[in-house]
């Protein structure tokens, strides 16, 4: 079964060096001016633009000729202007490990862990994406960045693979809380609000859907109420549990889910047909502690 592994691009840590370019440089250039070279190395993985925006990509030092002037060991492929950002990093590939799940934990030992890719970071994007084809829940994952040499960075927080897939995407989450642009915060946030959301939707379905749940393919209304729920979740995450908007989509969300419970709603297949074949439920009931929380992490 395969799993997709979320990666982030960039993080402060793997920064070596910043600078701007002096003036703006077409397409097939080879050499670069900088307001400054210091700090900048021969073998030296840069970014030229705004790191996960548009028009960032991917360049490598060949030589430091002054200190303005650098070339590339390849000529650049989009146009950049005067001032865009370059920056330097330690670590331009993400090393991604994988090691068997052992009893809902991840292993503690480095000797468990197995390095299952080298992937390059996708410049342009909050996330990078890498997708194993043998994944799955019996499985744990964590990743660093290295130079393919010494350098390898800290390992991120492990996180368990998934049996089943996403009921919407980030950026689906990302419209529906009005963070669509807001490229400083991180995929692996919004990703941990719609864990959430989905888990406590499956927790709540669970016995009038029976082993629908976790749901595949599917229902428009599961993708709306995950989109909803996880958009309320990450508004309360952002924003200390201020924001009314999150207040009132999960309110809504959860109240959604009794009608559900209660047979009042039902989910339906493409055929109009109710897919409920479970006994009814309650979860949770109003004197009763959620399942899941915010901000908590498996």
């Amino acid at each position: 079964m395969a799993y997709v592994v979320q990666l982030e691009s960039f993080q402060e840590f793997m920064i070596k060096e910043r600078s701007q370019l002096s003036g703006g440089v077409l397409v097939g250039a080879s050499t670069l001016t900088l307001v400054s070279t210091q700090g900048f190395a021969a073998g030296d993985v840069l970014y030229l633009g705004a790191p996960r925006k548009d028009g960032c990509e991917r360049a490598v030092v060949a030589t430091v000729d002054s200190e303005t002037g650098i070339s590339l060991t390849e000529p650049i492929q989009l146009l950049h202007s005067a001032f865009d950002a370059v920056t330097a990093v330690l670590g331009g590939t993400i090393q991604v490990e994988r090691a068997s799940d052992l009893l809902n934990k991840p292993p503690t030992s480095d000797a468990a862990w197995s390095v299952i890719t080298l992937r390059d970071i996708d410049p342009d994007q909050i996330s990078t994406y890498y997708r194993d084809p043998n994944g799955g829940e019996t499985f744990w994952y964590r990743y660093a960045y290295t130079d393919g040499g010494d350098y390898l960075s800290e390992y991120s927080t492990p996180v368990p693979g998934s049996s089943f897939g996403n009921y919407c995407s980030l950026r689906e989450i990302r419209e529906e809380a009005g963070y669509l642009n807001a490229v400083n915060l991180p995929d692996t946030t919004v990703a941990l609000a719609r864990m959430n959301a989905q888990n406590e939707i499956n927790g709540a379905l669970k016995n009038v859907y029976g082993d629908k749940v976790p749901f595949a393919p599917v229902p428009e209304l599961v993708k709306t109420l995950t989109i909803q729920l996880a958009a309320g979740l990450l508004l309360s995450i952002t924003t200390g549990g201020v924001s009314q908007k999150g207040k009132d989509l999960t309110n809504t969300v959860r109240a959604r889910l009794k009608t559900l419970q209660s047979g009042d709603e039902t989910i339906t297949d493409d055929d109009g047909g109710s897919i409920s074949n479970g006994s009814v439920g309650f979860y949770p009931s109003d004197d009763q502690d959620r399942m899941f929380y915010v901000g908590q992490r498996f």
